[in-house]
């Protein structure tokens, strides 16, 4: 762990009500399809109470949720359910954007009441100073190019002086990107015909790429999976998504600290969570 983490450590991971509400999504969204005779987004749904939490979504959104919120707050996140929980628990006015429409309009489907926008986080709409917090998780990473300093710049320029911006991306020992057969985002295709997932970050890359600007540290603090369950669920999907309701029982001690990227052990990843004040 970082020496910039909060006396006596980080507080506990807040899983357990992102999978509560996990579940209450999918059955609110049951009860309205039996009202209505309407099942849009059915996929995302039965998905929120198949697999209410990912592997690394214990972790990442568990320990974002566990930070204290209020105000005008805007979601960069993968998937909605932070700023959905959030936003039911009365912590801050929340605002959640994703780049494509599709995703914009599942969420929709699943959470009605939540303020949902189609946005570029590398060219957000919102005016200068238009939010006290701002959480991104799972975002930074998948964006190519130098795509990731631009959404960081962004999210500088919207958050207010004295806000806070709580982040979690990748990490490696070596810097280097992900590339899948098959397009997940879009983009243009690598001379080898492959397209780009995502951008694991070393120490360098990390400050870099990212910390360009005067942002205050306050907290940094990376982990690793114990056991690559992450890997394992997803190897075997889709049949492992029939098990993700027992995913509770393995993944929240599943994760340990590391003091940075250069401990993560080769061939795999760790995930750091930041922190980031802007000054007043």
């Amino acid at each position: 762990m970082s020496a910039t983490e909060r006396p006596g450590g980080p507080p506990p991971l807040r899983w357990r009500p992102l999978v509560a509400h996990s579940y209450r999504l999918g059955a609110a969204w049951t009860a309205r399809g039996l009202r209505r005779r309407g099942w849009p987004a059915a996929p995302a749904a039965i998905y929120r109470l198949l697999v209410p939490l990912e592997p690394w979504r214990y972790h990442e959104l568990g320990r974002v949720a566990a930070e204290p919120f209020g105000g005008d707050c805007l979601d960069v996140s993968s998937p909605k359910l932070l700023a959905s929980l959030l936003a039911h628990e009365a912590r801050g006015r929340w605002t959640a954007v994703d780049l494509l429409p599709d995703e914009v309009a599942r969420w929709r489907a699943l959470d009605p009441a939540l303020d949902l926008r189609v946005e570029d986080a590398r060219a957000l709409s919102f005016p200068d100073g238009s939010f006290d917090a701002i959480a991104c998780v799972s975002v930074i990473e998948h964006v190519e190019g130098d795509g990731d300093a631009a959404a960081m710049a962004e999210m500088w320029r919207v958050l207010r002086p004295g806000g806070a911006l709580h982040l979690t991306t990748n990490v490696a020992a070596r810097a280097h990107e992900v590339l899948t057969a098959r397009p997940v985002y879009g983009g243009a295709a690598a001379a080898d015909g492959r397209h780009f997932f995502e951008r694991r970050y070393s120490e360098a890359s990390l400050r870099e790429r990212l910390l360009g600007l005067p942002w205050a540290v306050e907290a940094e603090e990376y982990a690793v999976e114990r056991r690559p369950v992450h890997q394992r669920f997803f190897a075997a999907r889709p049949a492992s998504f029939l098990a993700g309701g027992l995913l509770p029982l393995a993944c929240p001690r599943n994760f340990a600290p590391v003091a940075g990227p250069g401990d993560v052990p080769p061939g795999r990843h760790g995930v750091v969570y930041m922190r980031l004040r802007k000054p007043a």
